[in-house]
């Protein structure tokens, strides 16, 4: 339930900044609701709320739970962005490479700050 209200807050605080309406507020909630769902997709067994470390997993895992939030997130926002089923193609192709990039970014700057374990 943390979660869910600090994604709103971070949600609602970016929509008053650009004036966007409460669709990045909409996102941001979806995506920290379904969130463990992703992250039992994800990193499987090893997923306890408490125990799960960023930094210790293998890269495919981390990169596969970066990719599904980035995903959810951004066809969310790009759907009530657009709202038009006539235009779920234009909906598709935004999402799609807004993710592309958003991924790249995430996972660089994962990558730099990064603490190595010993």
């Amino acid at each position: 339930m943390t979660i869910i209200l600090i994604s709103f807050f971070l949600g609602l605080s970016i929509d008053l900044f650009l004036d966007t309406g409460g669709i990045h507020a909409a996102a941001c909630v979806f995506t920290a609701y379904i969130r463990p769902v992703l992250l039992k997709s994800s990193f499987g067994m090893i997923y306890e709320h408490q125990t799960i470390r960023f930094n210790t997993v293998d890269f495919e895992a981390k990169l596969s739970y970066i990719s599904l939030l980035t995903l959810t997130h951004h066809l969310i926002l790009f759907c009530l962005e657009i709202f038009s089923i006539s235009k779920v193609i234009l909906t598709l192709q935004k999402t799609l490479f807004s993710s592309i990039f958003s991924i790249i970014l995430i996972i660089l700057i994962t990558i730099i700050f990064s603490k190595k374990m010993k």
